[in-house]
């Protein structure tokens, strides 16, 4: 009985653990210039990695959320 419990409590242990980390890069990266769908030009910049906070990576999930599903949020044209 006390096998049990205890291949339970550690079965439940190994469950509950945080294993699952996203990668990010670790170094910033250059964004080479590109032309924007109205036609101009973007300069390129170099982008710097995303923080780490809670808060930034559910910011940047937010941003993705919208631009994955834009057209969701563009004004129909007439």
């Amino acid at each position: 009985m006390i096998k049990l419990l205890i291949s339970i409590v550690a079965l439940l242990l190994l469950g509950c653990s945080d294993i699952q980390e996203t990668n990010r890069p670790k170094k910033s990266y250059y964004v080479p210039p590109s032309i924007n769908y109205k036609g101009k030009f973007r300069k390129g910049y170099v982008r710097k990695p995303v923080s780490t906070k809670p808060s930034a990576i559910r910011n940047q999930a937010k941003s993705r959320y919208y631009y994955k599903t834009r057209g969701k949020y563009r004004r129909k044209k007439k």
